[in-house]
């Protein structure tokens, strides 16, 4: 009896780990575009969605920084992204996957995008500290000048606001003459400040991106937009 017990957990043990491991990592999907249909909001930044035939996973906004909850306008930014996307199918482009096990993406709903349409209702942010997209800062200068969302007269301010006031001058958005750090394996250029710049073949030191661009490099897009 206890034998048969033994044998049917080592199976059971089996089954388990040969199904994890034919789950693929979410690292399969950085720079590739799905199409995917939203099944969960979760707040104004992030999202659940369902990969057809049946991949759900967790999707967070690239380069919108959202309010945090029982933060000022979380709640109108949860609504606004529900009503943006919910149930919805939509086009995932994977830029990263982030500390917490989410894709980091950009999505496209009607052929909008998502982070940029969420700023300029001000209802999010720019995350400054890992993205510098022109697109991205327009909707933000929109937001701010029409007094929309928090950017209203009066209105009390989440704590994103702070936050990127506070990397304004540090992150992304530096000019090309901003230092930047070559992967000697890839052939890709990070900011100082991107979320990937002290990976292990990050070993070569620019003094400028022009720099990196004669050396053969390239932006490395997860971080850089031009």
């Amino acid at each position: 009896m206890l034998k048969r017990l033994a044998t049917s957990l080592v199976g059971v043990a089996l089954a388990l780990s040969l199904g994890q491991a034919q789950t693929p990592p979410l690292r399969d999907l950085v720079n590739h575009r799905v199409t995917a249909h939203v099944v969960g909001i979760i707040d104004g930044d992030t999202v659940d969605v369902v990969i057809p035939p049946a991949r759900r996973i967790r999707v967070r906004l690239h380069g919108t920084d959202s309010p945090e909850r029982d933060e000022p306008f979380y709640q109108q930014a949860l609504v606004f992204t529900r009503v943006m996307m919910f149930s919805r199918d939509v086009t995932v482009l994977g830029k990263d996957v982030d500390v917490y096990g989410r894709l980091v993406a950009r999505i496209t709903v009607d052929g909008k995008d998502a982070s940029e349409t969420l700023i300029a209702a001000g209802l999010g942010c720019t995350f400054r500290r890992y993205v510098s997209d022109p697109a991205l800062e327009a909707a933000r200068s929109r937001a701010e000048a029409e007094h929309l969302g928090f950017w209203a007269s009066g209105s009390r301010l989440p704590a994103c606001v702070a936050r990127e006031a506070h990397f304004r001058s540090t992150t992304a958005s530096q000019p090309v003459t901003a230092a930047v750090i070559g992967n000697v394996s890839s052939k890709l250029y990070h900011l100082t400040t991107c979320p990937n710049a002290n990976c292990k073949n990050c070993t070569r030191k620019f003094s400028s991106r022009d720099e990196a661009d004669k050396a053969g490099f390239k932006p490395a897009r997860d971080c850089i937009h031009e």
